[in-house]
């Protein structure tokens, strides 16, 4: 059975398009310092491969004999693994890891742990400066965060020993953290054990959380620290107290509560016994094969001792299950309270609101019925406008009708049917005359007949009709 080799940097550098063209090659592994002045346009588009190039590397787990999977370690073993036969190792990498830096694609390790600022807090470079200070000398923290620039002076050896150590890598961090976050939010809220954590079951839950994103999992201690750092800090959608880890809900979770340590301690419970019932279930197996050995070497004394300990084995099993059961019923049954206890908090947030808006001056009986009132009257007087409406336009329809003599009106229609090019024209005189004439005593009789069917409406035919 063939098992499918673990991907190299090697090869994965081969598969990039840039590696096909020696020219290209040469100008990304070029001294990007110099070029970086000589060629503005040029430095940035090298720099943008970089970026992902190296992004790339972390993502995919490429780095050589590393297990990290969200710290990039600029140190020598990457640049012999980026040495290229071609055109050597990348002259410039100190300086594409200076300048991500400075751009926030990269973030020194030991200053992402231990600062608490966020990352995306703008702040000024004075502020940076003094939470660094804190920890390091005035002078070294000038140096790391690029305050002090000797670039025009500094020797390549000199750059390359100052950039070099553990990097965060930012946007494989956030992938990771985004993909967490939106599986956390497609748990249900009401389940308060969905929530809390120790730090061995939130490192399976990211794990489990990356098998999505590719490459990922497993991942290392320092990346489990990195992820917290990041959650809690930079995404305040964490809470850390001790070895407590609990998913903040909303901003009244933004601490660890009595209960939320109670249920810490009993998931921790839960897990020892899982881990016990599933040691016992081993063992038991293990004395069912000596119990069979013995046996097939007429050995009873040993088959007989060993199906004493299983027996005794058991028994223990059969009580770890059971006290495997009752903690898992008092886990749903805290998740039941936990989850009637929010919907409450909402009935009681829903009935204060309605209180509120029923307490409105708009909302009392007295101003409904006077709107009411109001818009009766506006209903009321639309229509009698649009009575109004009618009546004067019958009127404008019957003076027009009445300055217009309807029989020099059909006497005109005669006219002009005669003078239209008949498409009878070779039949005989009779037949065209009758094919000509019958439109029009049609036309004729249906504007007699609507003359008689309709009759004249003045301003006073209604008063009329009405005394009438």
């Amino acid at each position: 059975m063939s098992t499918e080799s673990k991907p190299t940097l090697e090869s994965y550098l081969t598969n990039r398009p840039e590696f096909a063209s020696v020219p290209r090659i040469q100008s990304l592994y070029s001294d990007l310092g110099r070029q970086k002045l000589s060629n503005p346009s040029g430095y940035t588009a090298n720099l943008a491969w970089w970026r992902t190039t190296l992004q790339e590397i972390v993502r995919r787990r490429l780095q050589p004999d590393q297990d990290d999977a969200l710290v990039l370690h600029v140190d020598q073993d990457l640049s012999d693994a980026l040495r290229w036969d071609k055109v050597g190792r990348p002259a410039g990498l100190s300086t594409v890891v200076e300048d991500l830096t400075q751009d926030g694609v990269l973030h020194p390790l030991e200053l992402f742990l231990s600062s608490s600022a966020s990352i995306y807090e703008g702040g000024s470079i004075v502020g940076r400066v003094a939470d660094v200070l804190i920890k390091k000398s005035f002078w070294w923290a000038l140096e790391h965060l690029n305050l002090v620039s000797s670039e025009a002076t500094e020797t390549p050896a000199a750059k390359w020993k100052r950039v070099t150590g553990d990097y965060v890598v930012v946007s494989v961090l956030k992938n990771l953290a985004d993909n967490i976050i939106a599986t956390q939010d497609e748990k249900s809220a009401l389940t308060l054990s969905e929530s809390i954590h120790s730090l061995e079951s939130f490192k399976r839950y990211a794990e489990s959380c990356s098998i999505s994103m590719g490459g990922l999992a497993p991942l290392s201690s320092t990346d489990v620290k990195v992820l917290l750092k990041y959650l809690a800090r930079d995404r305040r959608v964490l809470v850390i107290q001790g070895d407590v880890i609990k998913f903040a809900e909303d901003a009244i979770s933004q601490e660890i509560t009595t209960v939320d340590r109670g249920v810490f301690e009993l998931k921790s419970t839960i897990e020892r016994v899982e881990q016990q019932i599933q040691h016992i279930e081993i063992s038991i197996a293990s004395r069912t094969a000596q119990i069979k050995a013995a046996l097939l070497a007429n050995r009873k004394e040993i088959a007989k001792l060993q199906l004493g300990s299983r027996k005794a084995l058991e028994a223990l099993l059969n009580q770890r299950v059971s006290t495997m059961t009752t903690l898992t019923a008092a886990m749903s049954s805290i998740d039941q309270a936990h989850g009637d206890a929010a919907i409450l908090r909402a009935y009681e947030s829903g009935s204060k609101v309605l209180k509120e808006i029923m307490s409105r001056p708009e909302m009392q009986k007295e101003r409904v019925d006077e709107v009411m009132d109001q818009l009766r009257e506006g209903v009321e007087g639309a229509e009698e406008m649009r009575r109004l409406v009618e009546e004067a336009g019958w009127e404008v329809v019957n003076a027009a009708g009445a300055a217009v003599d309807d029989d020099e009106l059909l006497k005109e229609l005669e006219e002009i049917q005669r003078e239209e090019t008949s498409p009878t024209r070779g039949q005989t005189a009779p037949a065209r005359q009758e094919l000509d004439e019958k439109p029009i005593r049609e036309l004729t009789q249906q504007f007699e007949a609507q003359k008689l069917s309709t009759p004249v409406r003045t301003p006073g035919s209604e008063k009329v009709a009405q005394l009438a």
